[in-house]
């Protein structure tokens, strides 16, 4: 088959020239990426899909900032005597928090990442087991119309995976309808075509039958291997696989088994979320964290900017004695100390609680989408090569497709 032929409307990673690949490559989620970037400054340029380029990002940041500048005007005017006030107090105001977040957030960001990791392998482990039922067809030689309505079906179960998983996010919105979602979903299923190598033309994944019958089920992904081993059980009374006591045939029926464990370990990395009360509270240590930095950077700033003034007797009738310029160097360097950590740390801590956010949240964040498409056109791809390369053996070395049900006659 060749690639971008699919009729899903996108082309295969093959199509793609290594320039579009590299230019692109931060862009879209894609299965690949050039690593070597980001041992090198350049990784600041490539920040497309990132969440230094998440508008929520820097809206939080535009608000920390405004929080800051009325810090530092209130610092301005209700301090009299800034002389007499100890800057480096204020330093540690915040530091008690720095630690409790920081661990909280990291064991945060690993759970996240390691349920990603389940999501994807339980997935590529569903495909997987699709591949495989292929290659025991074929060696089998199960009939095309059998073979290809089978794992057309088992193809399916993969769509409606991740086609339910992004419903299941959608209805978190607040203006979500379900009956015109779920019937949105189903219509697009049905007119979705793919081609296997079993049939000359492309087909729908699932016909206006099947579709209404599985309409009726909670957990269609699940349920559709039930079809499949039902098939498999009919192609084993008729002979066209070993029977049921044999070890073949087990082996087919614990592919099945496998795609089945792959479908309820994707469910269980999304659909069972962490615990509200870790999460909401993370959230609350995180912005509360961050609002003290800023409001702690502003009044640094102001305590300086009220010195300065108080040295040069301007705007104010400032009571105490005016501070030496060696005094106001040194509140100038707790300045600079101060904007270190009270403005980066906001803007890292900012940013690895959004990428926790993004991750626990693969089919509704597009930041960390799993490229489910291109693992489906692929899958797509290595079911039509399969069928294709028998075909060619056949037509170009002779060779003989195997049979395990002979034929009757001479």
């Amino acid at each position: 088959m060749a690639a971008g032929q699919s009729g899903k409307g996108y082309d295969s990673p093959s199509d793609t020239t290594e320039a579009d690949t590299e230019s692109n490559c931060v862009d879209r989620p894609i299965v690949m990426y050039k690593a070597s970037i980001f041992g090198t400054w350049e990784t600041f340029a490539k920040i497309g899909a990132s969440v230094w380029s998440a508008s929520g990002m820097w809206v939080m940041m535009g608000q920390l900032a405004l929080v800051s500048v009325c810090a530092f005007f209130v610092s301005i005017l209700l301090v009299h005597d800034p002389s007499s006030m100890k800057v480096a107090r204020l330093s540690k105001v915040s530091q008690f928090l720095n630690v409790i977040v920081g661990l909280l957030l990291s064991f945060f960001l690993s759970n996240s990442m390691r349920r990603w990791y389940a999501c994807v392998e339980g997935f590529l482990s569903l495909l997987d087991s699709v591949r495989n039922l292929q290659m025991q067809f074929i060696s089998l030689g199960v009939p095309r119309d059998e073979a290809g309505a089978i794992l057309r079906h088992a193809y399916a179960s993969g769509v409606l995976l991740n086609a339910q998983l992004e419903l299941e996010h959608k209805k978190l919105d607040k203006h979500f309808e379900h009956e015109a979602e779920v019937d949105s979903m189903w219509e697009d299923i049905g007119q979705r075509p793919v081609k296997l190598g079993y049939t000359d033309d492309a087909t729908a994944v699932l016909d206006k039958d099947e579709i209404k019958l599985l309409r009726q089920t909670r957990d269609p992904p699940s349920v559709i291997w039930t079809w499949i081993a039902a098939a498999i059980g009919r192609l084993a009374q008729d002979g066209f696989v070993p029977a049921m006591p044999t070890p073949t045939y087990g082996r087919i029926m614990n592919l099945c088994e496998r795609a089945h464990g792959g479908i309820r370990e994707v469910r269980a990395a999304i659909c069972v979320q962490t615990p509200w009360n870790y999460v909401q509270c993370l959230s609350a240590l995180v912005h509360l964290n961050n609002a003290i930095s800023a409001v702690i950077l502003g009044t640094v700033g102001g305590l300086v900017m009220s010195l300065w003034f108080q040295r040069n007797h301007m705007f104010f009738k400032y009571r105490g004695t005016p501070a030496t310029i060696q005094e106001l160097e040194e509140h100038v360097e707790q300045l600079w100390c101060a904007m270190l950590y009270c403005f980066v740390g906001p803007i890292v801590y900012q940013a690895l609680l959004l990428i926790g956010i993004s991750l626990a949240q693969p089919f509704r964040d597009e930041h960390a989408k799993i490229p489910m498409e291109q693992f489906l056109f692929h899958l797509e791809d290595d079911m039509c090569d399969g069928v294709a390369l028998v075909k060619k053996l056949k037509d170009t070395q002779g060779f003989q497709p195997p049979a395990f049900k002979m034929k009757e006659g001479p």
